[in-house]
């Protein structure tokens, strides 16, 4: 038998700066404003696809992601 490996006192994540905070919140809204651009412009996957292929991912044979349009 093993002895358990100690991997050290569990630190939490650090309090998220007015910053960081900051950046986080302007790279949010751009990533969401490109989003918005392509759903717009009929980029988007339908919900059955994205179904199929996550259920593919746990078989012999799994799905290639889906592209818009499908």
């Amino acid at each position: 038998m093993h002895a358990p490996v100690r991997t050290g006192p569990t630190q939490l994540p650090r309090p998220e700066t007015s910053a960081a905070r900051q950046r986080r919140l302007a790279a949010e809204a751009a990533l969401l404003g490109a989003a918005r651009v392509d759903a717009a412009a009929g980029r988007t996957v339908s919900a059955e696809a994205v179904d199929a292929w996550i259920d593919s991912l746990a078989t012999d044979h799994p799905l290639p992601p889906p592209h818009p349009g499908s």
